[in-house]
């Protein structure tokens, strides 16, 4: 396993997906599944690329891991003309998966709920505002958190994140073609912004961003 464990029970895995250990659940959001055939069909020449290597990563971490069920958190697909390889997936996964409504999943008929509950966490997409039940933390997608450095000599470097904090977790977006929102500015005072990258993650706050001009 590539995890860590950010709190007690929660383990990030730099395959871009948290497992909440007590419940057995393992969570993804903004897979975006069929972004190169969505672009395809509406004439952009994209390459046939995305789909294997989103159903390679789930794949590895259901083996690794073992979870008893699956949460995607919305914006499974693109949209709909790619919902063929998603759908093929979830047929052959063996585990149930829970599929939540994203922005651009809406008419995706079987994603049904809205939100859902496990233990203290709350669980939706992220781009509509959802009252949690009282003492639970959000865990959303939709924003596709990122956090970008720069040396000031020329060298960036933009890497997918995780947003940990008192009431909220935003998680990573799972697409391979997703480049992320560098969060940085967005960062508040009570939360961490977990740095993913293949071989180590690491948490950095707003202080520490502040006092390292990073940007």
């Amino acid at each position: 396993m590539k995890g860590t464990e950010i709190q007690p029970g929660l383990w990030l895995d730099s395959r871009r997906a948290v497992y909440f250990e007590p419940h057995g659940l393992l969570v993804v959001a903004d897979l975006h599944w069929g972004y190169a055939t969505s672009h395809q069909a509406a004439g952009n020449l994209l390459p046939s690329w995305g789909d294997q290597e989103i159903e390679q990563r789930l794949t590895s971490l259901i083996a690794d891991y073992q979870p008893t069920e699956m949460i995607w958190l919305g914006d499974s697909l693109h949209d709909l003309t790619g919902r063929h390889a998603a759908e093929t997936f979830l047929k052959t996964c063996g585990l149930p998966v829970i599929l939540l409504p994203g922005n651009h999943d809406r008419k995706w008929k079987v994603a049904k709920e809205w939100s859902v509950s496990r233990g203290e966490f709350f669980f939706h997409h992220g781009d509509v505002e959802l009252t949690a039940p009282e003492g639970n933390v959000q865990v959303i997608g939709h924003f596709h958190p990122a956090f970008s450095w720069y040396d000031g000599a020329g060298g960036r470097v933009k890497l997918p994140g995780l947003v940990r904090g008192p009431k909220k977790i935003i998680l990573p977006a799972f697409s391979p073609w997703a480049a992320g929102t560098p969060w940085n500015s967005e960062l508040a005072e009570d939360e961490e912004l977990w740095v993913i990258s293949p071989n180590r993650m690491f948490p950095v706050t707003a202080q520490l961003i502040r006092k390292t001009k990073g940007r």
